[in-house]
């Protein structure tokens, strides 16, 4: 454990030198941005008047996401340089953002039980940004329920049946130990269905509308135990296939994309693995369990790094709105806010009453909260998701300086 936190020194001793904090003069009590670009190289000079997170962000043109072209990394106050490549940025504009978050659990939802606003061993959890609703996996009910922000009951689907079997005695809804549900791009949801080794899908009227992978014609593809579910920014589904140790990736037509993992004991390959999410730029971050890790792909599949600061056994990792990673430990029961550098910035281990996180096993999270799966007490806590900024603009030139 030392060795790792040691490797993280070195990580975050790496980042604050690539910025190079310039002299020690006074620190100004506002905060300001220069650009100068290069032939070669844009350098942002900043001025930060105080401690915080720190992103360069640019908007995407006919896109409502936004371009993190450096950050979000911890930073100190004080005057600083960083350096882009001058193509990243020539004829765009965007702004610097220094920004502190402050997490707060205000409430939970739900008991254990069948009923109304009641689970039993919950272990996925989604949050539709486009309805304002959470889905929850109730994997012991075999079911999943739509919740309102609140707490609200919308809608239960599903319920305990087989994918094979008597047709004319099931219902085609019917679930078996689903694991996660994940709301799609185009108001539908998906849903990762543990022992009928299957992922379904519900439609924009929330009707069940079959199997998107594999299909019931497809002899190559099977799965064992999926898991974990994601709707990347482009509409892929991202799946863990648990007991074969990799992520799929699978269009919306239901074929196979690529995959990476398997199980063995390289850095490249998974044990155990639960959750799974991409952020803006297609960084896919994997709870990988069995190796006390948070692993990080590119958009190709090919290796980047890991998080392991704090961690035993990860089961749930999401992507923020700003670009910070919120990981569940089941072994610690606490939910850390980390840099996608892995460095843990806030902690929560408890809910609005006091009691303590037992096993919690995903997240999902919108603007201004967080919902965490305590999947041992049977509820979700909704933490609090304050964030106070200050932004400074940017303008490159169309081209640059030979």
């Amino acid at each position: 454990m030392n060795n790792w936190r040691a490797k993280f020194m070195v990580l975050g001793a790496f980042i604050f030198c690539a910025c190079l904090q310039t002299g020690a003069q006074p620190v100004a009590n506002r905060m300001w941005v220069k650009l100068n670009v290069a032939s070669d190289t844009a350098e942002f000079k900043i001025n930060l008047p105080e401690a915080g997170v720190m992103a360069i962000i640019s908007s995407v043109p006919g896109r409502k996401q936004v371009d993190r072209l450096w950050g979000p990394a911890t930073m100190h106050a004080g005057t600083w340089k960083i350096s882009l490549p001058a193509g990243r940025i020539a004829g765009r504009s965007g702004t610097v953002e220094l920004f502190n978050l402050k997490l707060a659990p205000v409430s939970e939802i739900g008991t254990r039980g069948n009923g109304e606003r009641q689970f039993n061993t919950p272990q996925g959890l989604d949050y539709d940004q486009s309805r304002k609703e959470i889905l929850v996996a109730d994997t012991g009910n075999d079911r999943i329920i739509r919740l309102a922000p609140d707490g609200r009951q919308i809608a239960v689907h599903g319920g305990f049946g087989l994918s094979f079997g008597d047709r004319s005695e099931e219902r085609e809804d019917s679930l078996d130990d689903p694991y996660d549900v994940a709301a799609g791009g185009f108001s539908n949801f998906y849903v990762s269905d543990q022992n009928n080794r299957r992922i379904c899908i519900f439609d924009a009227y929330k009707s069940y509308r079959g199997n998107l992978f594999p299909k019931d014609s497809d002899r190559r593809n099977r799965l064992d135990r999926p898991r974990g579910l994601k709707i990347d920014p482009e509409n892929n589904i991202w799946l863990v296939d648990g007991r074969a140790d990799r992520v799929i990736k699978i269009s919306t037509s239901g074929d196979r994309l690529f995959e990476v993992g398997g199980f063995g004991f390289s850095t490249l390959q998974l044990k155990d693995p639960t959750q799974v999410d991409v952020n803006t730029s297609g960084e896919i971050f994997i709870a990988d369990r069995g190796k006390g890790r948070i692993v990080i792909f590119d958009r190709l599949g090919s290796y980047i790094g890991e998080m392991r600061d704090h961690l035993k056994t990860p089961t749930g990792v999401a992507v923020d709105p700003d670009g910070l990673i919120l990981v569940c430990d089941d072994t610690t029961g606490e939910m850390g806010l980390y840099t996608p550098k892995g460095m843990r910035i806030a902690c929560i281990d408890k809910a609005s009453d006091g009691s303590v996180l037992r096993r919690p096993s995903d997240i999902g999270v919108s603007e201004d909260q967080i919902f965490l799966l305590d999947s041992g007490n049977h509820r979700i806590v909704v933490i609090n998701r304050e964030k106070r900024t200050t932004a400074v603009p940017w303008q490159a030139p169309d081209t640059v300086l030979k």
